[in-house]
């Protein structure tokens, strides 16, 4: 077997989570950083110059859908920021095409009265299924009613009964749609390499459903190279049996609650000592105060262990934030939210409860484990973005939506540096960390002046240049 071979990266600034700079040459074998200092190129060992632009761990966004995400690049958008009225998305899904319209991004600001008889009115001759932006919801038209019906023909009364609906809304119901309809198998490949420009090497998928299937899947992903990423697989409790490999690893057991059908708490709880007695922490995903309330009752009637937390944790009320302390809770939030629907936060959320929106200053403040993920491709996918929204908490209309929650560059920063394993512990350019990189075209006092992915230069995950010209 040939050894892999080393890269020198000369002239790097390398900086704390203070910020504080200094210049060193990183060199990095195989999967793992060897050397920092003041180094020189080795016999037929590749060099790039820095020239004094930024070094960092590559980015780990810790929270998203990557099947969903891929697919979403096949799909038309029917929402903010591209649709905003009921005639562009009239223009949107009639563009030519056939087979299955796909279409994500939905809001009902856009169409308010979007259903089957909707679409079939003013939609195309052609199979069209449009998702909600919650991801909770899909809006079928006549024909796509009719080609799931037949595809359900042979299932049992109680499954055909869940795709049976007459108005064509169907809700939390993507695994069975899944299996009814038939499609190409979503452009992972185009996906990952979207999100290596970016600077992201390493993702925790947190789809609920994931299960031995979906990992078998991603090894072969990896193992044909379309899949760049290193990932963290969170999901059901089956994948506890999945042992360890390079690029793939068992996450936490992920709980997608609903406020409206909250499920039985005893079984809550025994679902969370059963995942600890597995040696695994639940992911929890809550968007209301209801949800995050029911949540914590229940971690503490069962207790929690590290690698448990909240998920999004949208709404926050102070109060709430003591018993995240009291139970050594961690939260993966994602600040850009307030960006992409914080005009539609203003408008329909009380002001009482606008500073509970998306805390993430103040959850540091109070000592709460915190990182930052996207939710691609229900949220932009740019971590950089995410970043910019974290320090502003500007809407895309222009509006201040919680000021104070306001963080520096730095804190941002720190959001998606934080392993993959442990998101709220930050990694570092260190001798024997894993070579997972991002290099930028600037230092950090210009970086952090505009945090935006066209300072990148080069994105290296497992220890190979993924993105940039230098690839």
């Amino acid at each position: 077997m040939l050894e892999a071979p080393s890269i020198l990266i000369k002239r790097a600034e390398l900086i704390d989570k203070m910020g504080s700079a200094r210049v060193k040459d990183v060199r990095f074998c195989g999967d793992t950083i060897t050397a920092v200092g003041e180094l020189s190129p080795a016999a037929n060992e590749r060099c790039v110059d820095a020239d004094g632009g930024l070094l960092i761990p590559g980015l780990n966004d810790h929270h998203v859908h990557l099947a969903s995400y891929a697919a979403s690049l096949q799909s038309v958008r029917c929402g903010p920021p591209d649709i905003h009225c009921e005639s562009e998305l009239i223009e949107a899904i009639n563009r030519p095409g056939s087979g299955w319209l796909r279409g994500t991004g939905f809001q009902e600001d856009v169409c308010p009265d979007l259903d089957r008889a909707w679409l079939d009115q003013n939609g195309p001759a052609r199979p069209v299924r449009i998702q909600h932006r919650s991801g909770r919801l899909w809006i079928f038209n006549t024909l796509a009613i009719e080609a799931v019906r037949a595809a359900a023909a042979d299932l049992a009364p109680h499954e055909q009964a869940r795709v049976s609906r007459t108005d064509g809304l169907y809700y939390d119901a993507d695994e069975i749609l899944g299996g009814l309809i038939q499609s190409e198998a979503p452009p992972i490949r185009q996906a990952s390499q979207r999100l290596a420009e970016l600077g992201v090497t390493g993702l925790n998928d947190m789809t609920p459903t994931n299960d031995i299937k979906a990992w078998d899947w991603f090894v072969s992903l990896q193992h044909s190279g379309d899949l760049l990423q290193r990932v963290r697989m969170s999901g059901r409790s089956e994948l506890s049996t999945q042992q360890k490999l390079p690029g793939l690893v068992c996450g936490e057991v992920k709980v997608h609650l609903h406020d409206t059908v909250l499920p039985e708490f005893e079984g809550f709880v025994d679902l969370i000592c059963n995942s600890h007695s597995l040696g695994r922490g639940v992911a929890v995903h809550c968007v209301t105060e209801v949800e995050l309330v029911f949540t914590l009752a229940a971690f503490r009637a069962a207790g929690a262990i590290k690698g448990d937390r909240i998920e999004h944790a949208s709404v926050m009320p102070f109060e709430l934030v003591e018993q995240l302390v009291e139970l050594g809770l961690g939260v993966v939030t994602q600040p850009n939210f307030v960006r992409e629907r914080g005009d539609v936060y203003l408008r329909d959320i009380p002001s009482g409860q606008h500073d509970s929106l998306y805390r993430v200053r103040s959850l540091g403040d109070q000592g709460v484990p915190m990182a930052f993920g996207t939710d691609l491709p229900f949220g932009d996918p740019d971590p950089w973005a995410a970043m910019r929204a974290a320090t502003e908490r500007r809407t895309l209309g222009g509006q201040c939506l919680g000021e104070q929650e306001t963080v520096s560059p730095e804190q941002a920063l720190l959001g998606f540096l934080g392993s993959l394993e442990n998101p709220f512990v930050e990694r570092t350019v260190t001798v024997g960390a894993e070579a997972d990189l991002c290099l930028l075209k600037a230092p950090w006092q210009t970086v952090r002046l505009d945090l935006a992915a066209h300072h990148l230069r080069l994105t290296v995950s497992r220890g190979k240049i993924i993105s940039g010209p230098d690839s």
